[in-house]
């Protein structure tokens, strides 16, 4: 590994979370390098629907232990209303998914109403016991689903801290169980944030969150010199535009950082 590359990717961490208390954020990386710089991992923050990953990551697990079909189908009539956007409304009230499309899409396109039914089929112990099978336990825990009652201040109580997010990212994208859920996320159409700044070639693996003051964005990037996870969760935030606009720059500047120590020259943040 280059010298000094764990101390400048940690100074371009701590240049985004500067002195806010409400900012985590953690960077692994995977290719060429392993490496780990973190700031505020351990903190605890509302997940929002990046808890959606662990969600369908359980879906997946019931799945492979025969307690769920994925190819069951149901009619979208099955799907509660919702005053919000929804890719439901592209489809006839007869027309069906299997449990499989359904949480490609709830990933995709973060669909509420899809995450409403995933949440049924098996429930917050589930979702909570695979947090704990990937030694993401307590405080790290689902409490509240994504209904329009348990939107808002009330879906606070699903926590996660960067640390884990990142467990879960790295989880999807190197085992086969997961494979699925690692298109549905490479295929995200929330493509702010993370993927904003970054080159068109580049493939992002990601899934935003987003409630009052919380801005979140977690997600593995790669091309074919450099692989990285960047898990950003931030509570407490005044202007959300202005964070995501500041975890795009960040993303940018750690890619930067390893292209260059990549391509044999020293990065922005070499001393």
């Amino acid at each position: 590994m280059p010298e000094h590359l764990e101390p400048a990717i940690r100074k371009i961490l701590q240049a985004f979370c500067g002195t806010d208390p409400g900012r985590s954020v953690v960077c692994e990386g995977h290719r060429p390098w392993r490496f780990r710089a973190a700031i505020a991992g351990d903190a605890p923050r509302p997940a929002a629907s990046v808890m959606k990953i662990a969600l369908a990551m359980a879906v997946y697990r019931a799945a492979a232990d025969g307690r769920i079909d994925l190819d069951r189908l149901l009619p979208v009539s099955r799907f509660p209303p919702t005053r919000y956007v929804s890719i439901l409304a592209a489809f006839d009230p007869d027309r069906t998914l299997t449990v499989r499309e359904i949480c490609r899409l709830a990933l995709i396109t973060s669909d509420n109403p899809l995450a409403v039914h995933l949440a049924e089929l098996v429930g917050f112990d589930a979702v909570n016991a695979l947090l704990a099978a990937y030694g993401c336990g307590p405080p790290c825990a689902m409490a509240a689903g994504f209904s329009e009652p348990e939107l808002g201040a009330r879906n606070r109580v699903n926590v996660l801290t960067a640390d884990a997010a990142a467990v879960l990212l790295h989880a999807i994208w190197s085992e086969p169980l997961h494979a699925d859920l690692a298109i549905a996320l490479t295929n995200n159409l929330r493509n702010h944030r993370i993927p904003a700044l970054l080159p068109e070639h580049v493939q992002v693996m990601h899934k935003t969150g987003s409630l009052e003051g919380v801005v979140n964005d977690v997600g593995i990037v790669s091309d074919r010199d450099v692989a990285f996870t960047l898990a950003f969760l931030c509570d407490g935030q005044a202007d959300a535009i202005q964070t995501s606009s500041e975890i795009a720059a960040c993303a940018r500047a750690v890619y930067d950082e390893l292209k260059a120590r990549a391509a044999g020259r020293p990065g922005h943040g070499a001393p």
